[in-house]
């Protein structure tokens, strides 16, 4: 038995020594092919359409009869200025953009806001802002301009007509728009005040805008000066007109009467 197990050993000996004695090398483990990172576009950006900066105007303030401190924008320049008084409950803004329009056609245009709305001070009371409008145009006076046309919106309309009649502007205000203007509003009330007015006036209202319109009517009644209307369909009010869909033909009137008083 032993022999045998030694004869085996010998004969795997030899078997060994015919292939060389060496273990076959492994074939290499295959090289994955490199993989190219992918390359990232930069990402597009969605091309934005410019949007014309908002005008807003010099900023400029005055005071009115009482001592309050209003503040407003003036826009452009010219010889002939042009007062927007604010409807309610808004404030100036709603006439900035019409009012850098005005500017692009050779005019001053003045906003402001009226006591206690915007960017003024103290207590909102309607029955008084005909003093912030009469402190605009002395402003005006007082930087040298000699023309001056009043334009307001609701309860501005109002104001605006109110001090249109005032004795100390004769020769300074030539024209007046109210537009949507109630002929009383919260204790301003201006009826009374519109057979007083000389210069020209331009009346402006949509016909199913109730109180505005038949205030219109009222108004233009009583008006003993020259003057004008203007109905659009519609129940837009005040500044409204300046964004609906009888926006160009509201304008148009407005700066033939500019053109004309100016």
């Amino acid at each position: 038995m032993r022999a045998a197990r030694l004869a085996l050993v010998v004969l795997f000996a030899l078997l060994l020594a015919a292939c060389g004695g060496k273990e076959e090398a492994r074939p290499a483990s295959p090289t994955a092919p490199p993989v190219a990172s992918p390359t990232l576009a930069a990402p597009t950006t969605p091309a934005v359409e410019a949007t014309a900066t908002p005008v807003t105007g010099t900023p400029v303030s005055f005071t009115t009869e009482d001592d309050l401190t209003i503040r407003g924008r003036l826009f452009g320049s010219g010889e002939t200025a042009v007062v927007f008084a604010h409807m309610y409950p808004n404030d100036q803004q709603g006439w900035w953009g019409f009012a850098g329009e005005v500017a692009a056609q050779g005019y001053a245009a003045l906003t402001f806001d009226f006591r206690g709305y915007g960017e003024t001070g103290g207590s909102k009371d309607i029955a008084l802002i005909d003093r912030d409008l009469a402190g605009a145009v002395r402003y005006l006076r007082e930087n040298g301009y000699q023309r001056v046309i009043l334009v307001g919106a609701s309860m501005g309309g109002t104001a605006a007509l109110k001090v249109a009649a005032r004795d100390e502007f004769k020769g300074l205000v030539a024209g007046v728009v109210a537009v949507s203007a109630p002929q009383a509003f919260q204790g301003l009330v201006a009826l009374d005040d519109v057979a007083d007015i000389k210069v020209p006036m331009l009346f402006v209202a949509s016909q199913d805008d109730g109180v505005a319109f038949e205030s219109l009517e009222a108004l233009y009644d009583r008006a003993t000066g020259p003057k004008e209307q203007q109905v659009y369909p519609g129940d837009a009010h005040g500044t409204e007109l300046l964004e609906g869909g009888h926006a160009a033909e509201f304008k148009a009137p407005l700066f033939d009467f500019f053109r004309k008083v100016a």
